[in-house]
């Protein structure tokens, strides 16, 4: 057993064999840490002490050297690679981790305290037992050194209090004569202290020796009034007067025959200097007379927490309150404000107070897998409260288990031939009942006790960290608090849009600054050990703004630099702060931490020492560096075997500075050591190897991004895959040309497959102007080998994945359509499977170019228009059924219907879901104003398959198509459900352009309600979106959205220049609404001149902007008198008598068509059937809800039958 001594010289001996301590400096190291009594002192603090604040340059190697001998010598048989156990290593410093028995001083406190529990002759006993531990003053070594004088004198004052104790208690054994001599040296050695006295005074009297007591009394006056000018205090005079008095029963009561109370031994102390002591020892939290626990007291660097009270109060109000029905935190800060530290005191508390506490991190480095945050505060709920559902939420309990590979065999996802999955496309399936699973597991959970589910570092979080958050928060009624902390600063749109949900919820939002002053001063303190002066603590809390990590920091460097280094010397960023610390470590050490950033933010110590270097870092060096880290207060131990940097910007600092080709060989050394010990963490594999970016890795980097990405998939963390899928394509081109003897054919044919991978990938995603980029480059690599059926793939991945949607956010473009139909053209041969995943037509309501719908937006073609070859009937089939009539040719409604029936029968053939979906879409959407029934039947149709075959993102068409039938029917308020439906499953499965398209929806809501500003608010919003994903069609839904509404508050010349905001160009509903403004304002010759770049009849073709664009039509021909335009217009208009103009769209609405019919009757001079169609439109308008319209065909029943 180790025996440490203090009490007199320093030494130490392990079962009684004595224990070679070194020098007076690496003894001095040890007294330090033992006077401290296991509080964690900072190597900053060592190095000041040890060299009286003038530490040579290289202190803290000196220092570090000293610390592994002292470990050797105290610790002989600890194994290689184990944790000391005895002076270890705590942030921001070491620590001694002794048991109470191992060190006499701390054994003596302990014998003093329970000695004074005991009673008569134990007490003595433990009391002459532990004075027989001293041997000389304590730490008498070090006696003119400041930082060992007050635990000295502490202890020596422990000292003299223990002998006044034991001499009270041979008093209290009726051992008076036995306690005289000690009472005697006592007062010869410190003849101020009038216990002694009065102690030697009742000894003596005890002992039948009254005249001598009167005498020592005498005595005991004159050397106070000499020394100190005072008279007794009223212990002494109480005695002498009971000595003079011969009061025995005084003296029985003091010394009686048998043993006295415990409270009898309590010496009286009434010395100045010793209560002086007691006020010392008391400040360091040690009760007077007895001794404070010598386990560490003061919090550890990574603990200690410092203000933020307000902040607390705060959050535990909003605990209380979401006992009630659950509720949502918000925490944000910049780098360093102390989220992280506020979470954790917040969940000690929250714990404290029987909430159950889950909590997912965010990783602050790439290559983790996705959804981990979840993943972590899963698992740790899972282990609490077992969910119901294991196997739906089995993505989120565990990482997959991917099996054993042979040699050389590619990692998981590696079979890139086969980039565009067909028919087995799963990417949905399945997300919509984990996300129930999900919460009805937290529901349940919740019902034992309050559940807090806390995620850090938010700003760093994938697609799928956002959305279960966002389904947390929708938990209403459960006591469920979900909290998350992130950075603004680096808030990106998915957490824009994320937080943009949560505010449904009424989040609390605390936003944390800068400490104040008074707690910079009490952080400074804290780390420096010391006071310090006022002005330096203004100047570090300027030059910091009160951001606690840059605070802690510069208190560091002045702790080890001074003040002048800190305040005027050191640039302002804290990354010159750290790399000033940095060179401060020992020799070699930087070398591994530098390795250890580009593992990440936390590092297995196993993983670090087969990476390092062994040419210069064995296992004993790469150890001694991290520990070196540890006790610089860089890396924590949060658990056995495992480091962790201590900040973001700490490993930030050490990875940024290292040059590329250091940092990619780092990067390739540490994948291969994974590649051995974790061959299925497919994700930091995927990471090191595309990071290490040479020949060599480029297949390794290619495989594991491709199982990663499939990893990500199952958590549908879409955003992930395509960042995967792109590091996987980056990888391939460094692939040598004749890699495994591949052909240019194949080669090409891997990377089409890599492609459509990553196509397919952001389509899901919602980046469909990146996915459009992507298919372009797919089509040219495609048609760069002849490979007709990759171009067919390419062209129609879009088919499976979910409603297709065409204009602004559709891939679908006559461009390249024409390429592809001349594919087919030549080709006799291709695979029917092929032609049936050719793209549906598109199936939104947004507007596509069409005679009387959205501009032509150029387009490089697959091949020059001159050199398309003529069209034929296939090619004319799937022309114009996959653009949906994109060219303004003739055709009807009719026509069109056939081409969709004939697809219909086509997929019921075939038996696909994915094909049936997507042809009953088409088929769905043919001409919105028409055959609503029909629509109904198929938009069952869609929603039995999307149940059937658990495709939740095709179940958003069906709502959309309800949406349009109600639109038909006039049938508002399942208008409304459909698309409220809708947008709960675009947001669910995050289909930005669905969720657009519901926007649209509540935007013509409110237009047609009256609520005008709401609904150019909402078209604005819209068109952001749209801009935001890099859309060119974002200003024209604007534009066409806000025309409507100002046209429908008769604003003619508020959208004026709006719609010349789109010309010149071919933009026919431009021109007619522009038409219309002009006529609007008695502008005649110039509406002639708008309305001449129009057809006279718009084309039938399935638009959804048809209705807009006959409403506008046939008002233009009213306003100008054109008599032949009206007739032409009237059959076209009566099919649709009971509609609202555009609403069948869902997207933008007019007026009833009635109220057309109404004023172009009334031009050809019908005005009978003028009355009849207005108080139609009256009719149609009220249905709808809307004053404003029905006011307006109210009026326009009560005109002149002959108006010009």
């Amino acid at each position: 057993m180790l025996n440490v001594k203090v009490l007199g010289t320093i030494g130490a001996d392990i079962d009684g064999a004595p224990v070679n301590l070194g020098g007076p400096r690496q003894r001095a190291v040890l007294a330090l840490l033992l006077a401290d009594r296991g509080r964690v002192v900072s190597v900053d603090g060592l190095i000041d002490r040890l060299w009286r604040g003038r530490p040579p340059e290289k202190a803290a190697a000196s220092l570090h050297v000293y610390v592994s001998n002292l470990r050797r010598a105290l610790e002989p048989g600890r194994p290689p690679r184990t944790p000391a156990g005895v002076l270890v290593s705590a942030p921001p410093g070491y620590a001694l981790r002794l048991p109470e028995d191992a060190v006499d001083a701390w054994r003596f406190e302990a014998a003093v305290r329970r000695a004074r529990r005991a009673r008569g002759a134990e007490a003595r006993r433990l009391l002459e037992e532990a004075l027989g531990w001293w041997h000389g003053a304590a730490y008498g070594e070090w006696a003119d050194e400041e930082w060992a004088s007050a635990e000295a004198a502490r202890l020596n004052e422990l000292h003299l209090t223990a002998r006044e104790m034991a001499i009270t208690a041979t008093l209290a054994t009726g051992a008076a004569r036995e306690a005289v001599p000690a009472a005697e040296a006592l007062v010869r050695e410190h003849p101020l202290r009038e216990e002694g006295w009065r102690l030697l005074a009742l000894g003596l009297w005890a002992s039948g020796r009254r005249a001598d007591a009167v005498a020592e009394l005498r005595r005991a006056a004159g050397v106070l009034a000499d020394e100190l000018g005072l008279g007794f205090g009223g212990a002494l005079a109480e005695l002498e007067g009971a000595v003079l008095a011969g009061r025995t029963e005084f003296l029985r009561a003091a010394v009686p025959a048998e043993a006295a109370t415990p409270e009898a031994l309590e010496p009286v102390v009434t010395d100045v200097s010793a209560q002086g002591s007691w006020a010392s020892a008391s400040d360091r939290g040690v009760p007077p007379g007895g001794v404070g626990d010598p386990v560490g007291v003061v919090l550890p660097d990574d603990e200690l927490f410092v203000g933020r009270d307000d902040e607390l109060r705060a959050l535990e109000k909003v605990a209380r309150e979401a006992r009630r029905g659950g509720g949502v935190v918000l925490v944000t800060g910049d780098a360093g404000a102390g989220k992280s530290a506020l979470l954790g005191r917040y969940q000690r508390r929250l714990r404290e107070q029987g909430w159950t506490v889950v909590v997912g991190r965010c990783p602050e480095f790439d290559g983790a897998p996705s959804a981990w945050a979840w993943v972590e505060a899963l698992g740790e709920l899972a282990r609490r409260t077992p969910p119901t559902d294991p196997g739906t939420l089995g993505t989120l309990l565990q990482e997959a288990d991917y099996g054993e590979r042979e040699e050389g065999e590619d990692a998981p996802g590696g079979g890139m031939a086969e980039g565009f999955p067909g028919r087995d496309d799963t990417a949905s399936v399945g997300r919509f009942r984990l996300h129930r699973a999900f919460s009805t597991w937290l529901r349940e959970a919740a019902a034992d006790a309050p559940l807090a589910v806390v995620v850090d570092d938010l700003h760093r979080a994938d697609g799928e960290t956002l959305a279960l958050l966002e389904r947390t928060a929708e938990l209403i009624g459960s006591p469920v608090l979900a909290i998350a902390a992130y950075r603004p600063a680096d808030a990106g749109e998915r957490l824009t849009k994320t937080l943009a949900e949560l505010a449904h919820r009424s989040p609390y939002r605390l936003a944390l600054g800068g400490l104040p002053l008074p707690d910079v001063d009490a952080l400074v303190r804290a780390v420096c050990g010391k006071q310090v002066d006022a002005a330096t603590i203004g100047a570090l809390a300027d030059r910091t703004d009160g951001n606690p990590f840059y605070v802690r920091e510069s208190a560091r460097l002045l702790a080890s630099e001074g003040a002048l280094v800190a305040v005027s010397e050191v640039p302002q960023g804290v990354r010159d702060v750290l790399r000033r610390r940095l060179r401060q470590l020992p020799e070699g050490a930087l070398a591994v931490l530098q390795l250890a950033s580009v593992v990440g933010r936390e590092i297995e110590i196993c993983v670090l020492v087969e990476a390092a270097d062994p040419t210069r870092h064995d296992e004993h060096a790469v150890l001694d560096a991290v520990e070196a880290g540890v006790v610089a207060g860089l890396l924590t131990e949060p658990a056995p075997g495992v480091v962790r940097f201590a900040h973001a910007l700490v490993r930030d600092t050490l990875y940024t500075d290292l040059i590329g080709v250091r940092r990619a060989r780092l990067h390739a050394r540490l994948a291969e050591v994974l590649r051995r010990r974790r061959p299925d963490d497919l994700a930091a594999l995927a990471h090191h190897f595309a990071r290490a970016a040479s020949k060599q890795t480029a297949s390794l980097a290619v495989a594991y991004s491709l199982g990663a990405a499939d990893q990500a998939e199952r958590r549908y963390a879409h955003d992930t895959a395509v960042q995967l899928l792109t590091q996987a394509i980056e990888s391939f081109a460094l692939i040598p040309a004749d890699a495994d003897g591949a052909t240019v054919n194949g080669r090409s044919g891997r990377l089409v497959a890599l492609y459509g991978r990553l196509l397919r990938a952001e389509i899901r995603a919602g980046a469909i102007v990146a996915a459009r980029h992507t298919r372009q480059r797919a089509l040219e690599a495609a048609e760069g080998v002849g490979h007709d059926e990759l171009v067919a793939a390419a062209l129609g991945v879009w088919g499976g994945q979910g409603p297709a949607l065409s204009g602004p956010q559709g891939l679908a473009e006559p461009a390249a359509i024409d390429a592809f139909v001349d594919v087919l053209t030549a080709r006799a041969d291709l695979d029917p499977a092929v032609l049936g995943i050719l793209p549906p037509a598109p199936a939104d309501d947004l507007p596509r170019h069409t005679g009387g719908g959205a501009p032509a937006v150029r387009h490089d073609a697959v091949r020059p228009e001159t050199e398309r070859k003529g069209t034929g009937p296939q090619v004319a089939h799937h022309g114009v059924e996959s653009v949906g009539g994109a060219v303004a040719c003739g055709g009807g409604a009719a026509e069109e219907s056939s081409e969709a029936d004939r697809r219909l029968v086509v997929a019921r053939a075939v038996g696909d879901p994915l094909l049936l979906s997507s042809a009953l879409t088409l088929a769905a959407v043919v001409k919105p104003e028409g055959f609503s029934d029909r629509r109904a039947l198929l938009a069952a149709e869609l929603r039995v398959l999307g149940y059937a075959h658990d495709l939740p993102a095709n179940n958003w068409v069906r709502e959309h198509t309800g949406a349009m039938a109600a639109g038909a029917r006039n049938d508002v308020e399942r208008v409304r459900r459909h698309t409220r439906d809708g947008r709960a499953i675009a947001g669910r499965h995050r289909l930005v352009e669905a969720e657009a398209i519901n926007l649209l929806t509540l935007a013509m809501l409110a237009n047609v309600e009256g609520r005008f500003a709401e609904s150019e608010a909402g078209y604005t919003e819209v068109r952001d979106r749209l801009r935001y994903h890099g859309s060119p069609f974002g200003d024209f839904v604007y534009v066409v959205g806000l025309t409507s509404v100002r046209l429908g508050q008769d604003r003619p010349r508020a959208a004026e220049p709006l719609l010349r905001s789109l010309l010149p160009g071919s933009v026919p509903i431009a021109e007619l609404a522009l038409g219309v403004a002009l006529a609007r304002q008695g502008e005649r010759e110039q509406a002639h001149l708008s309305g001449r770049h129009t057809p006279t009849v718009v084309p039938v073709v399935p638009d959804h902007l048809y209705g807009i664009a006959l409403s506008l039509r046939a008002e233009l021909a009213f306003l100008l008198g054109d008599m032949t335009t009206a007739r032409e217009l009237i059959p076209l208009l009566l099919p649709l008598r009971t509609q609202l103009a555009g609403a069948a769209s869902v997207s933008f609405a007019t007026r009833p068509f009635a109220h057309s019919l109404g004023e172009l009757h009334r031009l050809l001079g019908d005005e009978d059937e003028a009355l009849r169609q207005f108080a139609r439109a009256e009719d149609v308008a009220r249905r709808w809800g809307s004053r404003h319209l029905a006011e307006a065909a109210r009026a326009a029943s009560q005109e002149r039958a002959a108006r010009r």
